[in-house]
């Protein structure tokens, strides 16, 4: 191996950043160009995915109704930034990845027949488990062992070979089959109990539709995409996600050392066009 894993850890423990996952190009040999790190960095070896926890502060005044915060899924530029210095600095290259709405691309002009149109978006959750940091939940919120739903994620490419991570098997933490709390918790009924599937590398999994006209007027804690006004809204903390912290801390999914629960009473929630 190019980099040990025992060096990632440091650099990354370095940043003040809390996981990090290698995913082997593998997952990717299926993937379209228009959303492929290989597209971007042809002779990438590694997908680094690094992720800082989010304080449950966060959503206590959305939970209780009296304060919004924009609570962001993704990192600032400036740890992959350094990660990728420290790359550079072992004679490798590596090229960070800031993850926008899919809905934006293609927004450029295709400069070769045969070739994707800027610019190339991988899916930051895609990697992510393929990564082993976790899996993709039924609302489409990316879940963790560690913290759930409340983590921002960054990545990279490069071509160090890295020791990679077996991808997060689907159901260890959202059950689709029993739970749905991310359905109910939803005032506005946007989001279908009817799933849709999608391929995670070997992997099939289901996740809920949305009527993105309903959700992208919710009242109740989702925030417009800042990438592309008519994207679905960034939902981490709105009442669908909040739902799911709730559920995962209740069934022990989540392990925290919190002296209270984080949903402390009946959920507080507008009816989407009753505010």
């Amino acid at each position: 191996m190019d980099i040990s894993r025992d060096k990632l850890n440091e650099w990354v423990k370095s940043l003040d950043l809390d996981m990090v996952g290698v995913a082997g190009i593998d997952g990717y040999r299926d993937v379209e160009p228009q959303w492929n790190p290989l597209s971007i960095l042809p002779k990438a070896k590694s997908i680094v995915v690094f992720g800082k926890s989010i304080p449950r502060s966060y959503f206590r005044g959305i939970e209780e109704g009296t304060l919004w915060n924009r609570v962001n899924r993704q990192l600032t530029p400036k740890p992959a930034y350094y990660l990728c210095r420290m790359f550079e600095d072992n004679k490798f290259l590596a090229v960070p990845c800031t993850p926008l709405a899919p809905e934006r691309w293609p927004d450029g002009v295709v400069f070769k027949e045969g070739k994707p149109a800027p610019n190339v978006t991988p899916d930051i959750y895609y990697a992510a488990q393929l990564a082993g940091l976790g899996e993709i939940g039924y609302n489409g919120t990316f879940l963790t062992p560690q913290f759930g739903a409340r983590q921002a994620l960054g990545m990279l490419f490069t071509e160090a070979e890295i020791e990679s991570d077996k991808p997060f098997k689907s159901g260890q933490l959202c059950d689709r089959e029993k739970c749905k709390a991310c359905v109910k918790g939803c005032p506005a009924k946007a989001l279908s109990t009817t799933p849709i599937t999608r391929k995670v590398g070997d992997q099939t999994i289901q996740v809920g539709k949305f009527e993105n006209e309903k959700c992208k007027f919710c009242v109740n804690g989702a925030f417009p995409d800042t990438s592309l006004a008519s994207a679905p809204p960034n939902r981490l903390a709105a009442a669908c996600t909040r739902a799911c912290i709730a559920c995962l801390e209740d069934n022990g999914k989540v392990k925290t050392n919190y002296k209270s629960k984080f949903r402390r009473h009946d959920a507080w929630g507008f009816d989407t066009f009753a505010a």
